[in-house]
This record gives structure tokens, C-alpha cells and sequence, in this order.
């Protein structure tokens, strides 16, 4: 048996998109561990929780997609354990020092929809996510993921906006120029949501590599799971 990985999602969209790519890393006999995000606030807490409860150390891997990156990127910082994020971009909402990330307005209007037409806005926000994909079976894959986003939930919208917070505010860039553990950030060449230059802007340290994968939208880990397993099982062997 291969190294225990745990694998966040991302916002708002559950676990579905990763559940492609856990199966992958299952068939290349890895022992995953799906880890939801936290609903609570506290996550500091939450880091140093986990890290204690997987006792995470040098050998362990913590994978993210998108905002699951961020916080798999905190988790490695903590544990000081291998690290992959996949289509996460570390300051989601742009600034005057980080222009590839979503512009205030939008995100404001985003967040104002999920206050008023949670799943609509989440409906949408799949559609954005798998926009310009080019696997062919990526229209199925979308049909199915919105599929999943059927309820109006009050206490789960509460959890979806306080992570809409974590997006306005997080900001991973130092702790990545910073890192010294083996790091893989994988992106997709189609992405809606991360520009295509952004992954050159990151000043990575020399124990991080980054891959693209080609035509693979934000959804990459559901629609090109396999690709994504087979590059992260590459990496981790390459380590070996």
C-alpha cells in the first residue's frame, strides 16, 4: 500500500468533484481519505486538528482543489507534509498587488447572488467551472455534478458563505514562496477561473514543481481524474 492521502474539495460544489479522481488514486493502490471542508470558522483550529487526528507527517500527502488548495496548503505548512493543489489559485479575489484572481465587483455579486439564489448561483458557478473543457464526456460530467446541487439549505448556505468569506480573504502566496516541502500545483490549460499566466507569477520554492494539463477546465480532478492521478502518482514516485 502507497501513502495515505487526504483529499479536500473545493467551494460549494460538495465532494463530487473529487470523488472521480479518489477513485483514480484508489486503483493506483493509494489509501485516500476525503476530507470536507470545515463548516466551522476557527481555521487554525481546524489545521492543527487534523494534523493531530492523521498524525501528518513528512511522508503524508494533503491534496486540494481550489479552495481546498489553500487550506491543503496550510495543512502542509503545519505538518511540513508533501503537498498538491489542484486548479487553486492562492489569492482567489484580485488586489493592487495580485491581478489574476476575481475582481471585487464580481465576487461582491457573486456573493449577493448565494445570499439571495444559493443554488442557482451554485448551478452557475458549476457551469463556470467546467466551461471550455475539452473531454469529450465533459457535458455528461457537468449534468451530473449539477445534479447533485439540488437543495436550499439554510444551515448549509451559512456554511457556503462563510467559505465564500475564506475566498475573499485567504492569502497562501507567502506561505508557498515559503514552503520547503515537495509541492506539486497542477492547473488546467482551459480554466475559466485562473488565468493562464498566473502559474508563472507564483514564486514557488525549489521543491515545487507545477503541471498543466491540457484541455482541462477548473474541473480537471472530475473530468480528467485519471490524467491527474497518473501525474500526482508520477510526482510521488519521482520522490521516492
Amino acid at each position: 500500500m502507497k501513502n495515505t492521502v487526504l483529499i479536500l474539495p473545493g467551494f460549494g460544489l460538495g465532494t463530487y468533484p473529487v470523488l472521480a479522481l479518489q477513485a483514480a488514486l484508489n486503483d493506483l493502490a493509494y489509501s485516500t481519505c476525503m476530507l470536507p471542508l470545515p463548516e466551522h470558522a476557527d481555521l487554525d483550529a481546524y489545521v492543527s486538528s487534523i494534523c493531530q487526528q492523521y498524525a501528518l507527517c513528512s511522508d503524508s500527502v494533503v491534496i486540494g482543489w481550489s479552495l481546498g488548495g489553500q487550506i491543503a496548503t496550510m495543512l502542509a505548512a503545519h505538518a511540513q507534509c508533501r503537498l498538491v493543489t489542484l486548479a487553486s489559485n492562492p489569492c482567489f479575489c484580485a488586489d493592487d498587488t495580485w491581478s489574476y484572481g476575481m475582481a471585487a465587483d464580481v465576487f461582491a455579486r457573486f456573493c449577493e447572488q448565494q445570499q439571495q439564489q444559493p443554488r442557482q448561483n451554485l448551478q452557475q458557478f458549476a457551469a463556470l467551472a467546467g466551461l471550455h473543457d475539452a473531454h469529450p464526456d465533459s457535458r455528461q460530467h457537468l449534468k451530473r455534478l449539477k445534479a447533485q446541487l439540488t437543495l436550499d439549505d439554510k444551515t448549509i448556505n451559512a456554511t457556503h458563505l462563510r467559505h465564500l468569506h475564506w475566498l475573499q480573504t485567504l492569502d497562501t502566496r507567502a506561505l508557498l514562496s515559503t514552503l520547503s516541502v515537495p509541492q506539486l500545483h497542477v492547473f488546467g490549460a482551459n480554466d475559466a477561473l485562473i488565468p493562464e499566466s498566473m502559474p508563472a507569477q507564483l514564486h514557488l520554492s525549489a521543491q515545487a514543481q507545477h503541471h498543466v494539463v491540457a484541455g482541462a477546465s477548473h474541473l480537471l480532478p472530475l473530468t480528467h481524474s485519471h490524467t491527474c492521478a497518473q501525474v500526482i502518482d508520477a510526482w510521488l514516485n519521482s520522490l521516492s
